[in-house]
Formats: structure tokens, sequence, C-alpha cells
């Protein structure tokens, strides 16, 4: 069987420095990675080559054993959801942006649908009519989530998701994180706090000077 995501001996190069080395990382179906280093260290780089959104100078990402490049970019973007450190809103309210990938797609969210999403990541429904410049930074990473899983994506890319939160909200969004992979979905989590990557629970690793390097296993 194929994995449902894998980086495959990727290298990306910038201005004549070697920011990922090759690097590569092969992630199973329900699985939960968590990605650790110091910053400058690469691991950012490296996970925003693996949801093709830099060029690299190297290797392959493949989805479901299948070479990204093949793949149209809608389809991807639909099978991999990335998260950056701070996820932007877009104008409107809650519900404009949940319903916001099926509306790029020329279909309609259902509103049961949206409530449900909203349910899966902590919110209740009354959060559909706020505006999303609204919302707190924790209140941002779960409507984020909502919106990502509106398209259904079987993998989850996350950069440093509890980076600006509070210690507790920072847990709560680690715990909801991990109830998605046990759903099915595979994750993948840059973060430079190893008691977050710790609390995730699943395979470690460490980036040091662009490579990917093997870590501590979660319990």
């Amino acid at each position: 069987m194929p994995s449902a995501i894998e980086a495959r001996d990727i290298r990306v190069i910038r201005e004549g420095r070697t920011l990922v080395d090759g690097a590569s990382l092969v992630v199973s179906f329900g699985e939960k990675v968590a990605i650790t280093g110091a910053s400058g260290s690469g691991k950012s780089t490296f996970l925003r080559a693996m949801a093709t959104l830099i060029p690299i100078d190297g290797g392959h990402v493949l989805l479901d054993g299948v070479d990204a490049i093949t793949l149209p970019p809608t389809l991807f973007r639909t099978r991999v959801a990335y998260l950056p450190q701070a996820p932007p809103m877009l104008p409107g309210s809650v519900a404009d942006n949940v319903a916001a990938g099926p509306a790029l797609r020329g279909e309609t969210l259902a509103p049961e649908r949206q409530i449900e999403l909203l349910r899966a990541v902590g919110l209740d429904e009354a959060f559909l009519a706020r505006g999303a410049d609204e919302l707190s930074g924790g209140e941002r990473q779960r409507v984020a989530l909502a919106r990502a899983l509106a398209n259904e994506p079987k993998v989850l890319l996350l950069d440093e998701p509890t980076a600006a939160l509070d210690p507790e909200t920072a847990l709560q969004v680690i715990d909801l994180v991990r109830s998605l992979a046990t759903a099915g979905r595979s994750v993948v989590m840059v973060t430079h706090i190893a008691a977050h990557a710790e609390a995730l629970a699943g395979r470690r690793y460490v980036f040091r000077a662009g490579k990917l390097l093997a870590g501590a296993e979660g319990p």
C-alpha cells in the first residue's frame, strides 16, 4: 500500500545556501509526525516543499504513491491541507471562511456541514455568524482547521500551529490535531517546542542544518 504522503530526497537551495539537504520522510495513513528544530534549521522550508508551495532543487513529493508534479494542483490542494503559523482569515464571517474551499470549486457547503466542522474543532455554531477579524489566535487556528477540513483532506501539514498560543490553548489545539489523526488523517506538524512535539504522541524528528534526523518516539 502506498504511503499517504512521501518526501523523497528533497533539496532546496537559495542564493547558494542549502536550506534542505536531501530530506526524506514517509508518512502512512493516520500517522502523526512531529518535526522540531531551531529557527533557520530548514524545518518550515521542508514542510512548504512537501506542500508543493515552493520550487525544489531535487527530489520528489509523492501523494498516494503518485508524483505530485503529475497531479492537477487543485487535486493536490484538496487532498493536502497546509496551515501556516498565522493562517490568514478571508474577509467576511467565519461561515464564509469555512465554506471557502468548496466555494472555489463552485460548490455550496451546507449549513449542517459547517456546524459539524466547527464542532469537530471545538467551536459551537454561534461562531458561524462572527466576523473572522474578531477572532483570537486560538480561534483563528481552529477556524483555519475547519476551513481545511471542508475539503476533506487526507493529509494535514501544520507549521508551528501553537507558536502564538497560550499554553492551555496550545495543548487544546494539539489534542484536536491528535484526534484528527485518530480519525484517519495523516499529520505532519512542525514546532520549535519539544513539549508540543511530545504531546502529539507520534513519530518525532529533528531538523539540523538542513538535514532531517530521527528523534524520539512519542508514547
